[in-house]
């Protein structure tokens, strides 16, 4: 004991954060480093069988065909829709702005039930699910749902940097056909595909929605070999596809920016705004407007309120009381740790200068990266070989079930995983915002680092915190992967019980915890607009 306090007594500020950094980063990378590990394992029949029959290779083209086209309609709909919001005088538009960005208040697989009650309504919808094209629905589900990702970072953009470019080209006499294509769209690419890549990766991390509408991607592979085959040989395997094809996504990404940098300056001005300039554009922006609006929010709100109202006899076989309170338990739990951490590795890190702050920024932000069945899958490997390891010292003192992977702690290191890059690149963008001398003062008057983070830095950033627990709550009371891969047996949350209902046909018992998550979801959304507006919160 005496030696441990020893070491502690000797250890300088610099040395307490290299080890801090190094568990972080250590922790940050065990699910990615667990599934490359056992990939390198023998070949099990049931991957001999996939790569055999071509079915493997039949999941790869239907990965990339489901991205690429995802990719390229959210993004021709976000931007258009980000395009007419920023430079039209629409009316109400507050309202619509809230509206448009709501559908991220609606989980995917959510949307993929209520739908499957709608599109036999609606002729045109049926042909639209029904067509190889939208393979099945699903292309149609993830653009509908997921477009506010680039609508939002796309409208920020335009609203921000592009306004003086647009008034040089307008003194020229360039009509608005000529600044759209030679202007805003060249000079919003970068963006946009940022942007997109966050649809790619909401993407490939859901199951859930190529399941129910019949598609054989890598992710449901992965599925399909861990939940059904219990091969997990074979599930690291094909996870390793789904890694190459981030990798290559997130290289093109960084080579598309090259050295384009775009920063928040408080001098850029407020772009020019005009009446739409004709009848027929007029027309056609609002029509395209409510279209958007109609299928990504009014259509599955009022289907899933009907089917709660009708069926409201359903309700007595769930007990809602338990669902919220394990959704909110693991949640609440998740976003505390993720702060607390964040809060401390953020002070670190800007300390640090040159390469090395930008190399460690990387590696805390590659989590969200990952696709969340692939996560799931290295956390759980990591983790049965922990418990495995401490079990026989557990069982010593009467503990006889694993620490870790027989409770919620698992799925709280998970959503840690997940979604610590979330607040890391947040809080780093706030740090950005504030003047460093105010830090630098604090040393001088003798405040070590500890001391500083406590007395300076968690004041300023109170308000940032608040808006990033928002967001951090409405992805994880969302998110449905690691949650159902993850909890322990009879665990049950909102999310996972509306995967198993509806899973089995029952849309009418899904659809009252559905509603649950969509407001809790959109109430937030709406209040994080509302404090964008009043200069209270950051965007995510």
């Amino acid at each position: 004991m005496k030696s441990i306090i020893t070491f502690l007594r000797q250890l300088n500020d610099k040395k307490i954060f290299a080890i801090f950094l190094s568990i972080v980063i250590l922790f940050i990378l065990i699910p990615l480093l667990q599934v490359l590990f056992l990939s390198f394992s023998s070949d099990s029949v049931y991957l001999k069988t996939l790569s055999e029959t071509g079915l493997l290779f039949e999941g790869v083209l239907n990965t990339l065909e489901l991205i690429f086209k995802v990719g390229f309609l959210s993004a021709g709909i976000g931007f258009i829709l980000s395009y007419i919001m920023t430079f039209y005088k629409i009316k109400y538009h507050k309202l619509i702005n809230i509206l448009l960005i709501l559908p991220l208040g609606i989980p995917v697989y959510v949307a993929a039930y209520t739908y499957s009650n709608i599109y036999f309504d609606i002729p045109l919808l049926e042909t639209i699910f029904r067509s190889n094209f939208f393979m099945n629905g699903a292309v149609f589900i993830y653009v509908m749902f997921l477009y506010p990702y680039v609508y939002i970072a796309s409208k920020s953009y335009l609203s921000k940097y592009l306004t003086e470019y647009i008034e040089s080209a307008r003194t020229l006499n360039k009509s608005n056909f000529s600044i759209f294509f030679t202007i805003i769209l060249p000079l919003s690419r970068p963006v946009i595909i940022g942007a997109v890549l966050f649809v790619i990766f909401e993407t490939l991390s859901d199951f859930a929605v190529v399941e129910y509408y019949g598609q054989l991607t890598l992710s449901r592979y992965i599925n399909i070999a861990w939940f059904n085959q219990g091969d997990i040989h074979t599930a690291s395997r094909i996870a390793i596809y789904i890694l190459l094809i981030m990798f290559v996504l997130i290289s093109g990404e960084r080579l598309s920016r090259k050295n384009k940098r775009y920063s928040d300056s408080n001098n850029s001005s407020k772009p020019y705004v005009k009446d739409i300039p004709s009848l027929y554009g007029y027309i056609l922006s609002y029509s395209f407007i409510l279209l958007v609006i109609t299928l990504s929010f009014i259509l599955p709100i009022y289907q899933m309120i009907q089917s709660a109202i009708l069926n409201r006899s359903y309700i007595d076989r769930l007990d809602i009381g338990e669902l919220i309170y394990n959704t909110l338990l693991v949640t609440i739990i998740s976003i505390i740790l993720i702060i607390c951490v964040s809060l401390v590795v953020t002070a670190i890190v800007n300390y640090i200068r040159g390469s090395k702050k930008q190399v460690l920024s990387s590696l805390f932000v590659l989590g969200y990266s990952i696709p969340s069945m692939v996560l799931a899958l290295g956390t759980y490997l990591f983790f049965i070989k922990f418990d495995q390891f401490i079990y026989p010292y557990l069982k010593t003192i009467g503990i006889n079930t694993m620490l870790i992977t027989s409770s919620i702690i698992i799925i709280i290191f998970a959503f840690f995983f997940k979604f610590f890059s979330i607040a890391f690149s947040n809080m780093m963008s706030s740090y950005s915002k504030v003047d460093p001398s105010l830090f630098e003062s604090a040393e001088t008057l003798g405040e070590n680092k500890l001391s500083t983070m406590f007395r300076v830095n968690i004041p300023i950033l109170r308000k940032s915190i608040i808006g990033i627990s928002i967001i951090l709550f409405i992805d994880m009371v969302k998110e449905l992967t690691l949650v159902y891969s993850l909890r322990p047996f009879n665990f049950k949350t909102l999310s996972t019980e509306v995967y198993r209902y509806a899973g089995n046909e029952m849309i009418e018992v899904a659809a009252f915890p559905s509603l649950i998550i969509i407001l809790l979801c959109s109430l937030l959304i709406i209040y994080l607009e509302a404090g964008k507006k009043n200069g209270k919160t950051r965007k995510h």
